[in-house]
């Protein structure tokens, strides 16, 4: 009896054995990618001041007792490193040993201003891993977030002074709400006349003033308007009128305008009486 009960364990054991080693094991996958969106934007200015934080992230039941080396890399679509934008560390990160989070990468911006008629990108890549069994990207058939497309937004534009040469549309504020005037602007170099109903006056269709247009740097879109003290002219009643500016004036080709605020003076019996500040911003009709 009790041989036939050993030899009976003997056989189960042995079925047990036979079931376990024909049972299939499932693969583990690995991967590493991006971590946050595949496409991302960044301002031209404000970026150039702080920078746009990315990291790598393992997707790996635990982190590697040692370190994992990623190489970048970055493929500019129609922007240049060290002109358009910097990358720190630009060519690998680790993800260190204990780790599922790669060192931050840094993305900074350099307010250039560069002209360009669209939107400036690049795309920053996962090239390789220095563990040869981790998948790149996330999933197998259609990997993702192995590139970020970064957009830089607020690029300059195209355009040039030019576009306040012409028809302007002239909007005025004394605090008591804008009033919309037509003006027009003669350019000559640096240099913008502009003739209008410059201070919401019936009687004074065609006051001028001469704006200097002073860029903030060669090729920049963008800028200081200046004209200091000038005597407009005579209106239609026959007084006249100077004005002097009141603080900074600025242009910016890409948003279409010349601002500038000044102070409006009548000549009263020989002497210059102060009237009151207006708000002027000139664009294009």
């Amino acid at each position: 009896m009790r041989n036939k009960i050993i030899l009976a364990l003997l056989i189960t054991g042995t079925i047990l054995s036979c079931d376990e080693e024909s049972k299939p094991v499932d693969p583990i996958y690995e991967f590493i990618a991006f971590k946050g969106p595949s496409t991302v934007n960044v301002n031209e200015f404000a970026n150039s001041e702080e920078a746009l934080p990315l990291v790598v992230e393992l997707k790996a039941f635990k982190p590697y007792p040692d370190d994992i080396a990623v190489t970048l890399e970055v493929v500019g679509n129609n922007a240049e490193p060290n002109v358009d934008f910097t990358i720190t560390p630009a060519q690998s990160i680790t993800i260190p040993a204990g780790s599922l989070l790669s060192d931050t990468i840094y993305i900074r911006t350099i307010d250039n201003n560069a002209g360009s008629p669209s939107m400036r990108s690049f795309d920053l890549r996962i090239k390789s891993v220095s563990k040869g069994d981790i998948n790149i990207g996330l999933g197998l058939t259609e990997p993702k977030n192995s590139v970020v497309t970064v957009n830089i937004l607020d690029d300059e534009c195209s355009e040039t002074t030019s576009i306040f040469n012409g028809g302007l549309v002239n909007t005025l504020n004394w605090g008591e709400g804008d009033v919309v005037k037509p003006a027009t602007g003669t350019l000559t170099g640096s240099t913008i006349k502009v003739t209008g109903d410059l201070i919401g006056y019936g009687a004074f269709p065609n006051a001028s003033m001469t704006i200097t247009l002073t860029p903030q740097s060669e090729g920049a879109t963008k800028g200081t308007a200046t004209f200091g003290e000038q005597v407009a002219g005579t209106d239609n009643d026959g007084w006249e009128y100077k004005f002097i500016q009141a603080g900074a004036g600025t242009y910016d080709v890409c948003n279409g305008t010349i601002a500038v605020d000044y102070d409006i003076y009548y000549m009263d019996g020989g002497s210059w009486v102060y009237w009151y500040t207006v708000k002027n911003i000139f664009s294009p009709e």
